[in-house]
C-alpha cells in the first residue's frame, strides 16, 4: 500500500519558460523597417550646365560699327552716298566695303562725301574712327555729330585738313547755288603729328555747347557754338584736292555718350 502511494505522488517536471522579447529591441526594428519602407529612391547626381553668358546691354546712344568681315554697303543702317558740293557738275567717286574698310574712292577734285548712321544717337556723343589715306595725304577725313535726322541738312564737322590742319565745322546747306555752307568754327595747325604710313586716330565730341576734335589721343582744339542742341545722326565724311584718284579708308566708327 505503500508503495502504490509513493508512484502516485511523484511531482511532474517544471517547463522552462519562453524568453521575454525585448521591447527596444522590437520598437527599433519596427521602425527601421518603417523608414526604409517611406525613404525616397536615390535620384543619381546630374551635371548642372553652365548658364548661358548674359550679353551686357550698351547704355543708350552707343554705336559700335566695324567694317570688316560680312559688312556691307550701303545697307538699313547707312545711308547712300551724299555728295555736298554746291556745283552743276556731277562728281565721279565710290563708297564701298573693301578689305575691312568703308573706302570713299574719288575720281574728281573738289567732291565733298559724307555718308550717315541711320541709328539717331543723342546729342552729346563722342565720336572717334581710325581712317587710312597714305597714298593721298592731302585728302580730308572727317566725323560728324548731330546731323538733322529729317533733312541732312546741317550738322557739326571734325574735319583733319590737308597742310596738317584740323577745323570744326558748323555746316548748313544753303539755297543759292554758290553759297558757302561750310562755316569754321575753330581752324588752327595740328599740334600733333599727322601719320602718313598709317592710320589716323580721329575723335569729335559734342557735349552741350562745347566741341572737342581729338588727333591720335591728343586735344587738338576745343570751342563753343550754339546752333544746334537737338539729338541727330552721326556720319563719316571725305573730301579731295586736285591730286585724284585718291582714296580715304575707315576702319571702324564708334560712338559712345559724351562723358
Amino acid at each position: 500500500m505503500l508503495t502504490a502511494f509513493a508512484a502516485g505522488c511523484t511531482s511532474q517536471p517544471t517547463p522552462i519558460p519562453e524568453p521575454t522579447a525585448d521591447i527596444n529591441a522590437l520598437v527599433g526594428t519596427m521602425m527601421a523597417v518603417t523608414l526604409t519602407a517611406i525613404a525616397p529612391t536615390p535620384v543619381p547626381p546630374t551635371e548642372t550646365p553652365a548658364p548661358e553668358p548674359t550679353a551686357t546691354p550698351l547704355p543708350p546712344g552707343t554705336l559700335l560699327e566695324e567694317f570688316g568681315a560680312g559688312f556691307t554697303y550701303p545697307n538699313d543702317a547707312w545711308t547712300e552716298p551724299f555728295d555736298a558740293a554746291r556745283v552743276s557738275v556731277k562728281h565721279n567717286y565710290t563708297v564701298t566695303a573693301e578689305q575691312d574698310y568703308l573706302k570713299f574712292t574719288f575720281n574728281d577734285p573738289e567732291t565733298y562725301l559724307y555718308t550717315f548712321n541711320t541709328n539717331e544717337m543723342p546729342a552729346d556723343v563722342t565720336m572717334e574712327t581710325s581712317y587710312l589715306n597714305i597714298d593721298t595725304p592731302s585728302s580730308e577725313a572727317s566725323v560728324l555729330c548731330r546731323v538733322d535726322a529729317a533733312t541732312r541738312s546741317r550738322w557739326y564737322e571734325f574735319r583733319i585738313v590737308h597742310f596738317e590742319r584740323a577745323a570744326v565745322i558748323y555746316y548748313f546747306e544753303r539755297k543759292e547755288q554758290y553759297g558757302d555752307q561750310y562755316t569754321k568754327l575753330a581752324y588752327a595747325k595740328l599740334p600733333v603729328e599727322l601719320y602718313k604710313d598709317r592710320e589716323n586716330r580721329l575723335e569729335g565730341r559734342c557735349q552741350g555747347n562745347t566741341l572737342t576734335l581729338t588727333l591720335n589721343g591728343q586735344q587738338v582744339m576745343s570751342v563753343q557754338d550754339t546752333r544746334i542742341q537737338s539729338a541727330g545722326l552721326v556720319g563719316l565724311g571725305g573730301i579731295s584736292h586736285k591730286k585724284v584718284p585718291m582714296t580715304i579708308s575707315f576702319n571702324y566708327l564708334n560712338v559712345v555718350p559724351a562723358q
